[in-house]
């Protein structure tokens, strides 16, 4: 009886393995962001594990710490826009591509001119409407890390920028961390366990008259030990610990 108990037991945890929708659905999709970080430098962009993709947005394409971030583009006035399995919409209102992001003072002028080039455009809102990021296309039962950045170098003094992001945990990036022209934004990475084939991020403005920035973001996914090799490892120690009570 013991055997058939541990056979069984054992076949459960082989099929939970190799059956990622069996299991994913513990974890969800939920994102744990990290603590947002001021920008500095062409290493601020995050270089572990396998690029899914990554866009500058309204801007060309251009290559940061060897990551090409391909261009994302925008038509003013639209409600939609798709690259690939990446939508971006807006409602009630319409997305606001600009390409006025950058500074010709310090600190952002001292950064390298491709980190410049990624951070000068983005896209924004009409007012302060929710922006929704759309992602499909994942594997169930995959770790992702997703990134993204705001920055508003040219804003007025004191103008107080900022945007937040849920999914559906919160966090909220400054865009102009000084409130001075030349003044940089930040960056954040979120990590999540795939628990659907889509992903949803929503962006939002920090008060009624100010609307939500990204100027550029990648996914990347994680590289991990294998879950099969870690649940075999468990049902290994279950069966020696049975067999260890039946003798």
């Amino acid at each position: 009886m013991i055997k058939k108990v541990i056979f069984y037991s054992i076949a459960a945890l082989f099929v939970a393995a190799s059956d990622p929708t069996a299991w994913a659905g513990a974890e969800g999709s939920t994102i744990v962001w990290g603590t947002p970080a001021t920008i500095s430098g062409d290493t601020d962009v995050y270089s572990a594990g396998s690029l899914v993709s990554a866009f500058n947005m309204f801007g060309p394409d251009v290559t940061v710490n060897g990551v090409t971030f391909s261009a994302f583009n925008v038509t003013g006035g639209s409600q939609t826009a798709t690259n690939g399995n990446f939508t971006f919409t807006e409602a009630p209102g319409i997305l606001t591509p600009g390409n006025s992001f950058g500074s010709g003072q310090p600190p952002f002028s001292s950064l390298s001119a491709n980190y410049r080039t990624l951070l000068s455009t983005a896209i924004s809102t009409s007012d302060n409407n929710t922006l929704t990021l759309a992602i499909n296309g994942l594997t169930i039962g995959q770790t992702y890390v997703f990134q993204f950045w705001v920055n508003g170098s040219s804003f007025n003094p004191n103008i107080g920028y900022r945007t937040t992001a849920s999914a559906p945990n919160p966090v909220t990036l400054d865009d102009n961390t000084t409130d001075a022209n030349g003044g940089v934004g930040q960056f954040v990475l979120g990590t999540f366990f795939c628990g659907s084939t889509s992903e949803f991020i929503t962006f939002n403005g920090t008060d009624n008259t100010q609307a939500p920035t990204v100027n550029a973001f990648q996914l990347r996914v994680v590289p991990e030990p294998s879950s099969l090799a870690l649940i075999m490892t468990a049902g290994g120690i279950g069966l020696a610990t049975l067999l260890r009570k039946r003798r």
